[in-house]
């Protein structure tokens, strides 16, 4: 009688294997995400609020604590910042005039903050939205 080999049993291929190549992709997609955004400015300290719903700031127009506008690491005018910013926005939600996000420091004083709300308005600005961060409960 003659003896036919057997072929030896396919070792099937673990799924956590797998898994953890999904979940290490994952990782490096949102670890490469999330430093393409531009960085907030270093030298403005949000206020802080209570109510207010969460906004991300990077493309925000920030104010210093000594009055300066900055977007971008670079010091602008209400002007300049909304002659960029119509160059760069869609205006897919029927607006006419550009929405600002404004982050001021707070040590920025109110009337100081109140005189660049009413420059980027009489440069064009449809909305003046401020943004801020949670404060802690």
């Amino acid at each position: 009688m003659m003896r036919v080999p057997r072929k030896p049993a396919k070792r099937q291929m673990e799924s956590t294997i797998s898994l953890i190549n999904v979940v290490f992709l994952m990782l490096i997609f949102f670890l490469v995400a999330g430093q393409l955004s531009p960085p907030a400015d270093p030298e403005v300290t949000l206020s802080e609020t209570r109510d207010a719903p969460p906004l991300a700031p990077p493309e925000a127009l920030y104010a210093r604590a000594d009055g300066v506008l900055m977007h971008r690491e670079k010091a602008v005018t209400a002007e300049t910042y909304l002659t960029a910013l119509a160059g760069q926005e869609d205006r897919e939600d029927g607006r006419e005039k550009p929405l600002v996000k404004l982050a001021a420091d707070e040590a920025l004083p109110a009337v100081k903050l109140l005189d660049h709300v009413d420059a980027l308005y009489a440069a064009g600005a449809g909305k003046v939205v401020l943004v801020t961060q949670r404060g802690t409960q």
